[in-house]
């Protein structure tokens, strides 16, 4: 099973001091569901929250009733589409600002253009656009988080966040870095917290600064709201 990260564990190991402890595991067990790399099933959350199957599967079986949950031919439990209405609330102006010039990114380049932002200490996808006429394209889910430095977009944020161990560069790229067979080329993105724009692809030989530009009159134009 995928570890949890910090803010996960925080949520589960401080369950006995809110007010709550059954909305504090429905919490916990949110941010394992949508956080975990792979699938899980209710040991697999059982696990990760400390407490029993049954225990685990109460939470399931509630978090369903309302749609925050809901569970895959295998039983392997996903995030319900309920949650997708709320996730359009998050940061709200930003997104709407930044859609048609990440859609124009993406039917430029025939990549997904996607938008970061730093969150504790990760960085989390806040907004992803694939290309309207590309044959095949990569996925990239908004509500996805990876550690700050991880990832070009990670590695523009921590720039920005600690320019003087991490020198900024105009734009980052990595290669197989976060997941085998796929690139990403990030650019900053100045709108007053720290955020990055980047495309995401399947692994191949391109012109990175061409790209880049591409990202940066983007990131331009949603810098001026």
């Amino acid at each position: 099973m995928a570890e949890q990260n910090a803010s996960t564990a925080e949520l589960s190991s401080d369950v006995s001091s809110v007010g709550s402890q059954t909305l504090s595991r429905g919490l916990a067990a949110l941010a394992l569901i949508g956080e975990s790399r792979s699938s899980l099933t209710i040991n697999d959350l059982a696990e990760g929250l400390g407490v029993n199957r049954s225990a685990a599967y109460r939470i399931v079986r509630t978090l369903e009733q309302h749609r925050f949950v809901q569970r895959g031919p295998s039983g392997e439990l996903e995030l319900g589409l309920r949650l997708a209405a709320f996730g359009q609330g998050v940061a709200r102006q930003l997104q709407a600002v930044a859609q048609p010039h990440l859609q124009r990114v993406a039917d430029e380049l025939e990549m997904t253009a996607f938008l970061v932002v730093f969150d504790g200490e990760e960085v989390v996808t806040l907004l992803s656009v694939e290309p309207t006429h590309a044959a095949t394209y990569i996925a990239q889910r908004p509500g996805r988080r990876q550690q700050l430095g991880h990832g070009a977009p990670g590695k523009v944020i921590q720039s920005v966040l600690d320019p003087r161990t991490h020198r900024p560069a105009r734009f980052e790229a990595t290669h197989d870095e976060v997941i085998p067979g796929l690139s990403a080329i990030a650019v900053p993105l100045s709108v007053g917290r720290p955020a990055s724009i980047a495309v995401l692809f399947a692994t191949r030989p391109i012109d990175a600064g061409a790209t880049a530009a591409v990202l940066e009159r983007a990131a331009s134009e949603i810098a001026k709201g």
